[in-house]
């Protein structure tokens, strides 16, 4: 591989699943590259359902701030795959990313031909290595690491400087890997506390608080109210109370005035964010992300909203459908979304046949009609950064 692209789409060309409850590929791996986890700096860990890209994304523009040298670790990507990788909220730089991507490449086959086949690491796994090893040859003096799935056995889960947890959030979600229960999926994103540590948590069900209490470490809970949102949408009031509660868990003495200019700099693109005077997109994709994103969107817009939904497969929206197409303000749109990376979306007949709602093919038709009322694009990720691409593309034509 040559070219950055050459290189991003080796890294999509990689498994998407391995075995699972393992972390024996990730381990492999890091020790073919020299274990450069063990020379990163202090590591705030944030796993959670939903929150933790802006919760994480929020810390590093504080960290920022106070004149801490950053490293911030996101997923997925909605711009450019670059911002998954970033120093001082500054996305690594391509010829830097080509140069680690072909790094952590040839350890790959170093790993494949120890394990096989079958051990071949992931995505995911190969992108975690590339940051690792990125932030271990970098002057850091932190690290803001998103886990990707779950915790236990998600591959950030192998950073022996993590000094901080969070879980920002638990709700349903990828149930499928991570249980069918609250309590089962809080055991999988508790599974990111270690010993000596201190664990900063959201407003969790209290039928989960046990489980996180039984790893014995202190526990902090953000408390809203002391700081405006650092991010548009009413669900950030709670998301930002939880950043500054791990930054302040991380450096007690920060001033007021430095959390509030970094606050006041944080920018996560498609977390309620307007793309277009009457356009905007959020990256719900769950039942509880989509119920704070109405709430959000019932705070600040009065009028009739148009609610485009595309998602994911894997993704149960459906039994949230029904209450909200009951709900006048909103006009319910589905869309046949064709998903990424192997995972597909849902396609028209299952939207039908799990909503019994309208469904439309092709979702950029509705650009080409312009309305009066906010049109919100939402329900995956990947959904509304092929959403932010069509619409920066039609504006710059």
């Amino acid at each position: 591989m040559k070219t950055v692209a050459e290189a991003i789409n080796y890294i999509h060309s990689r498994p998407k699943y391995g075995q699972a409850n393992t972390l024996k590929r990730m381990h492999c791996l890091l020790a073919v590259l020299g274990q450069p986890q063990d020379q990163l700096p202090a590591v705030i860990h944030v796993a959670g359902t939903n929150g933790k890209g802006s919760v994480a994304t929020m810390i590093s523009h504080i960290l920022v701030a106070a004149g801490y040298q950053t490293g911030l670790f996101i997923s997925p990507f909605v711009v450019d795959f670059r911002e998954r990788i970033q120093l001082n909220n500054q996305w690594i730089e391509p010829a830097a990313l080509l140069a680690y991507i072909q790094k952590v490449a040839q350890a790959v086959k170093a790993v494949e031909q120890k394990l096989g086949q079958a051990g071949a690491p992931t995505e995911f796994e190969v992108l975690t290595a590339i940051m690792i090893l990125y932030f271990a040859n970098q002057p850091l003096d932190v690290a803001v690491v998103e886990v990707g799935l779950g915790g236990l056995y998600d591959s950030t889960n192998v950073l022996p400087t993590s000094r901080i947890a969070v879980i920002t959030s638990l709700a349903y979600d990828h149930c499928q890997i991570l249980g069918k229960t609250l309590s089962e999926i809080a055991y999988q994103k508790a599974g990111i506390i270690h010993d000596d540590m201190q664990v900063v948590v959201g407003n969790l069900p209290p039928e989960t608080l046990p489980i996180i209490q039984a790893h014995h470490q202190p526990i902090i809970i953000g408390q809203a109210g002391e700081f405006a949102p650092g991010l548009p949408g009413k669900y950030q009031i709670e998301n930002t109370a939880i950043a500054v509660a791990a930054v302040r868990a991380f450096q007690p003495d920060l001033s007021k005035a430095v959390i509030e200019s970094g606050l006041t700099a944080s920018h996560f693109p498609g977390r309620f964010e307007k793309i277009a005077p009457n356009i905007l997109i959020d990256g719900a994709h769950n039942v509880a992300g989509l119920t704070a994103l109405v709430a959000a969107l019932k705070q600040r817009y009065p009028g009739k909203i148009r609610l485009v939904i595309g998602s994911l497969a894997d993704k149960n929206i459906s039994e949230y459908l029904p209450q909200l197409s009951d709900d006048d303000q909103f006009e319910i749109i589905l869309v046949n979304f064709q998903g990424v990376n192997n995972r597909p979306g849902l396609t028209l007949d299952q939207f039908r046949h799990q909503s019994g709602l309208t469904v439309i093919d092709n979702w950029v038709t509705l650009l080409q009609v312009p309305v009066k009322d906010l049109t919100v694009f939402t329900g995956s990720l990947y959904f509304i950064s092929e959403v932010r691409s069509v619409v920066w593309q039609q504006k710059n034509n």
